[in-house]
């Protein structure tokens, strides 16, 4: 059976999510889950074809070991309904409140990757009273809502144009290991990517990037860093040594300068989906923080 399709896929419709101008209703939505205990909620990260299985089929098994484990298919992405919306990230924030809420979870802990991690952290800190512990995975996003740019740094994402190269030509840039990237799950991403309604979302949430930077309504609502410095739910940080697209230096390492007091983790050689290109290592310092936290 493939990997990506090994673990207990469910639905369930999440009544209300709002999008960047207007509300919408019955969100059809997928993930998958493995495991038994106190919850993990998994976020994936923003690229064409993301959705929970294939972000993290290396990061499940090992943390089902010790909780139930969720890995939803965010709004727009995955299995889950690409409603007629403008997309905002905190369309993608609402959803996973309005998944949780539908499940009834109590407490959660949350961990995301990228974008996933932008999404997991803002949701913890509009709903501070429901998680737990957060783990944050290489994201330039998170790092650019806390006034941290790549300044030039980072090598520039190909435009996914709908064709399978240049899927692939993304994730050949988000993980560094060749060997990580096998055709089963390029070919998994490109499935995703071609459902009607896929590459509209993907621009949506192009255009609502750009007014982050030039709407000051959208910008503030967006900005995050104040929020960061002072939240006080535990929570980590894991960066790769060689990410490309968020790189360590400038991003990561302002992070660190910038919250002291959370636990930073440099994981030798990993690119920008650490989880996938060191999954031993990330799996390890996962489990060490959400076993004490």
């Amino acid at each position: 059976m493939s990997l990506y399709k090994s673990f207990q896929s469910n639905w369930v419709v999440v009544p209300q999510v709002r999008s960047l101008f207007e509300t919408v209703y019955g969100v059809r939505t997928h993930y998958v889950t493995a495991g038994e205990g106190e919850p993990v909620i998994l976020i994936h990260g923003g690229g064409p074809g993301a959705s929970g299985a294939t972000a993290w089929a290396q990061t499940i098994p090992a943390l089902a070991k010790h909780f139930k484990v969720y890995a939803i298919d965010l709004i727009g992405n995955g299995d889950t309904d690409i409603p007629l919306v403008d997309f905002s990230l905190q369309t993608l924030v609402e959803h996973v409140a309005g998944f949780i809420d539908t499940l009834k979870l109590p407490k959660v802990r949350i961990m995301g990757n990228s974008q996933g991690a932008y999404v997991a952290a803002k949701y913890t800190l509009d709903n501070p009273g429901r998680v737990k512990s957060l783990a944050i995975i290489s994201t330039g996003n998170l790092a650019s809502a806390c006034g941290f740019e790549s300044k030039g740094k980072a090598v520039q994402l190909p435009r996914f144009d709908g064709t399978r190269e240049t899927l692939e030509a993304f994730l050949r840039l988000i993980v560094n290991d060749p060997a990580r990237l096998p055709e089963e799950l390029i070919d998994a991403r490109f499935a995703i990517a071609s459902r009607p309604g896929h590459k509209e979302m993907f621009q949506s949430i192009g255009r609502y990037r750009k007014l982050t930077q030039e709407d000051p309504s959208i910008r503030q609502a967006w900005y995050v860093r104040e929020r960061m410095m002072a939240l006080t739910i535990p929570y980590c940080m894991i960066w790769g040594e060689k990410d490309r697209t968020a790189p360590l230096d400038p991003q990561g390492l302002a992070m660190k300068e910038l919250l002291p007091h959370v636990p930073f983790h440099v994981v030798k050689d990993a690119g920008h989906q650490v989880h996938n290109d060191k999954p031993d290592e990330c799996n390890k310092l996962l489990l060490e923080h959400f076993l004490k936290h």
